[in-house]
């Protein structure tokens, strides 16, 4: 150690000094309390001997200057005096001395006390610089989590949540959410709905549930269906996430213009659909485990299905809402949540629901991040219907179309059975529609057309469904259920498409070509007129929005063979 000693006589200052320095420590000399303060700013000793009654300053004087200028460093003061009183000595020790020895020095106890403090000087300098580790933990901890705040901003859209069908509640139990909400529409304007919980809270949570926003919304975009997403979400949480982290999961779809909602729960509590009156009409429990614990190949993708004909709510939320705990009054509860929620008409729920849970906590934390997610069916405007507007030019005569030539594109695609059964065909080819620049205020159209075209080509005309199996309550069900069957099973059967972009009268025109391998109908009956249209007969409602969107839809031959001419819109509606 370098040791100050201080004290006004020679003699006793440099047996003390001899001393410090037979024990290998470092002796500095000052003769009175300014000397010592003058000299302790400059070699910032480790500890100082010092008497206490000396001229000019005294001890006492000067350490309570060095106290003072030292701050929060740690410098021990040993006062070495002949001082007997115990009061004075007290006073000192108050003021600022850490310690002190009488006079006569009995060197061995000096020994002593320097070891001790030597072991106290030590412990110090490593409590030191684990608060400076600590502190620059605290900084880099700080920044990440700024990062990984802005990486999630951007990465969530945030403009899509403020979609008018849904409203939301997010309370981070730390400065960072492990669940995540997000929301995006198809080109069919159905919504998606995503709710996930990452493992745990805070920075780790949300770096796990990270990963899922790409996929989700880039493949919403283009129309794929929940359960393709889902494919993509595992590969990306198992590729991503080291072993042990998952991510608990509700998919939901709610596609007003076909009345159905479709859900996924992997891990989450149930989903619940609410009446206006507040009754509970249907519950999605969770049946798939968590993204990341399963191989993809492995994977149980299927959703569950509710049709509804009238309003109503679905109420989705994480555990951390439910679990919230206070320490009187217990767990809030799930059936609190429903009956908090059925109190109030279905625009007010999300606000009642969040002062209860407010007036419940009483003040105290919640120590798991909570959601709640509110969204609302049944009422509102179809968009999809044939109501909506359309780009239809009446006035060109279908023969006109026919006559085109000089198309300024073509992109066709053949399809046999493997590529019938193993590809999302619709949104494989609205990638390729996503960039042709005259269609990019008409991506929804162009996706519900080709939609609609091909699902007919493949159910009706390869699989030979009838659309009359969907009537009757589990009519769909049915339906669908036969569809995989005969899909499945399919050993042979052609789908053909071919878009080609055209120009009339300086306008651009895009025609779409569909056929397929099946028999074909009678598609004569088509043409008597929408009055005389049966909407229940298979292909009638399809063949019906298909035609309220182009200026021309014709079967030929024997009907299994469709050609539209669509006019693209010149600007966003």
């Amino acid at each position: 150690m370098k040791i100050l000693v201080v004290d006004d006589t020679e003699s006793v200052l440099l047996l003390i000094s001899r001393f410090v320095e037979a024990l290998g420590h470092k002796a500095i000399q000052a003769r009175n309390g300014l000397e010592a303060l003058e000299i302790w700013r400059l070699e910032r000793p480790d500890l100082v001997l010092m008497d206490m009654i000396m001229p000019v300053m005294t001890g006492l004087e000067a350490a309570v200057a060095i106290k003072h200028e030292a701050h929060e460093t740690w410098v021990p003061i040993v006062f070495v005096t002949g001082v007997g009183e115990e009061n004075k000595l007290a006073e000192a020790i108050e003021q600022g001395a850490d310690d002190y020895i009488n006079k006569p020095v009995n060197f061995r106890v000096l020994e002593a006390k320097l070891k001790a403090f030597s072991r106290t000087l030590e412990l110090n300098r490593k409590v030191r610089e684990q608060s400076l580790k600590l502190a620059d933990y605290y900084d880099r901890a700080e920044e990440e989590k700024r990062v990984v705040s802005h990486l999630m901003e951007q990465m969530v859209n945030a403009e899509l949540l403020y979609d008018p069908q849904f409203e939301y509640y997010l309370s981070p139990a730390e400065s960072l959410s492990g669940d995540l909400i997000a929301a995006a529409r198809t080109p069919g304007q159905a919504l998606y709905l995503m709710l996930a919980d990452g493992i745990g809270h805070g920075l780790t949570a949300a770096l796990n549930v990270l990963p899922l926003t790409q996929p989700f919304y880039t493949m919403t975009e283009k129309g794929y269906t929940i359960s393709d997403i889902l494919i993509e979400m595992n590969n990306k949480v198992r590729q991503v996430l080291p072993v042990g982290r998952f991510v608990a999961l509700v998919l939901i779809s709610i596609d007003e213009s076909a009345g159905c909602i479709e859900v996924w729960n992997g891990g989450m509590p149930s989903v619940h659909v609410m009446s206006p009156h507040g009754e509970v009409k249907h519950i999605w429990k969770s049946s798939h485990l968590p993204l990341g614990i399963v191989p993809t190949n492995a994977m149980d993708v299927t959703t569950d299905r509710y049709y509804f004909n009238e309003p109503a709510s679905l109420v989705a939320y994480s555990d951390g809402l439910i679990e919230a705990r206070h320490s009187v009054k217990g767990d809030y509860g799930l059936g609190r949540l429903l009956r908090v929620l059925a109190e109030v008409p279905a625009e007010q729920r999300l606000h009642h629901a969040k002062s209860d849970l407010g007036l419940f906590l009483d003040g105290e934390a919640h120590h798991d991040d909570i959601s709640l997610v509110l969204a609302y069916f049944g009422d509102r405007p179809i968009a999809l219907s044939k109501e909506r507007v359309a780009p239809v030019v009446e006035e060109v005569n279908v023969s006109t179309f026919a006559a085109l030539g000089g198309s300024a594109w073509r992109y066709s695609v053949a399809l046999g059975v493997d590529e019938i059964r193993h590809i999302n065909t619709v949104p494989f080819m609205m990638n390729f529609i996503g960039g042709v620049r005259s269609l990019v205020y008409s991506q929804s159209d162009v996706f519900l057309i080709l939609t609609e075209l091909f699902v007919n080509a493949l159910d009706h005309g390869v699989l030979g469904l009838n659309s009359a199996m969907k009537r009757g309550a589990d009519g769909m069900e049915q339906y669908l259920c036969e569809r995989a069957n005969r899909l499945e099973m399919l050993t042979e059967g052609r789908i053909e498409i071919d878009l080609t972009g055209l120009h009339h009268e300086g306008k651009d025109v895009l025609r779409i070509r569909v056929k397929d391998s099946g028999p074909g109908f009678d598609w004569s009956q088509l043409y008597i007129g929408d009055s005389g249209l049966d909407h229940q007969q298979a292909f009638g409602r399809g063949i019906a929005l298909v035609r309220s969107l182009c200026a021309s839809a014709q079967y030929h031959g024997t009907g299994n063979e469709v050609v539209a001419y669509y006019i693209p819109r010149t600007k966003a509606v």
